[in-house]
């Protein structure tokens, strides 16, 4: 089994879904069957994620990242690592006239009994980030790190304040 790219990179902003995609290419005399699993299965979508390939053929396969949550900072993912594991198995006597689809759903059944025969590949993935930028230099400290209100206070601050003022008000008036 031979994996182009052997890497993957997902290019910034992390906040969005980006695509890439990886090329199975089996070549070897029997037909294989193949899961691709990862370590972050919740950031990334991958179609087909198991699949049955002929001899001398070759599948591609989708990797969607979903994209982090904005406050999440890039550098963490610098620091991070995900990985993929391309499981593959030659397909064994017993199952060559087996439909594919029966194949496919007894994958863990396979996976157990042929376990021996079991090939296991690793694509690594990176995710480009992009360099941080410095503020210019007619921002004051406070100014980069919160949005103002107009008078120095920081809004979660100011929005508060105001609910505060409310609720005494109502409290007032049903009194």
């Amino acid at each position: 089994m031979r994996i182009v790219p052997e890497k993957l990179v997902f290019k910034a902003p992390l906040n969005k879904q980006s695509t890439e995609y990886i090329k199975l290419e089996n070549d070897g005399e029997k037909r294989v069957i193949f899961k691709v699993r990862t370590s972050a299965p919740t950031k990334y979508c991958v179609r087909p994620n198991v699949a049955i390939i002929g001899a001398h053929e070759s599948v591609n396969v989708q990797i969607v990242f979903l994209g982090l949550p904005k406050s999440t900072a890039d550098d963490e993912m610098d620091q991070k690592r995900d990985k993929f594991l391309i499981v593959t198995l030659p397909i064994p006597a017993a199952y060559q006239n087996v439909e594919d689809g029966e194949l496919l759903s007894d994958w863990p059944n396979l996976e157990e009994q042929y376990k021996d025969d079991i090939v296991f590949k690793k694509i690594k993935i990176f995710h480009s980030v992009l360099p941080k930028r410095k503020p210019s230099g007619n921002h004051d400290a406070e100014s980069a790190r919160a949005p103002s209100a107009g008078n120095g206070q920081s809004l979660s601050s100011r929005a508060l304040l105001i609910i505060t003022v409310i609720a005494l008000l109502v409290g007032w008036i049903y009194y």
